[in-house]
């Protein structure tokens, strides 16, 4: 296992697809995204958002950005439908 900047723990044959949900403030407005990011490493989790945000935001200045969770996902087959989704 890694100790990586995230504070997170990266064990070997992790998952590559992480749920990512932050928070953007920019000019006085804030807004909440909830991304889902594909990387074979905890440097490739933050160059994914990097990436992901210069395109959400390509002619911002300076920006004020806060994680608020990171987690891999894990396998959707192991999760059970039981009728319509709610938003």
């Amino acid at each position: 296992m890694e100790q990586n900047g995230w504070d997170m723990v990266w064990e070997e044959g992790s998952s590559s697809e992480w749920i990512v949900e932050y928070v953007v403030e920019h000019a006085s407005q804030r807004s909440r995204h909830l991304s889902l990011l594909l990387a074979e490493d905890p440097d490739g989790v933050k160059e994914a958002l990097i990436e992901e945000i210069r395109e959400e935001y390509p002619d911002a200045g300076h920006l004020e950005i806060t994680v608020v969770r990171l987690e891999p996902v894990e396998q959707l087959g192991d999760m059970e439908h039981s009728g319509d989704a709610v938003p």
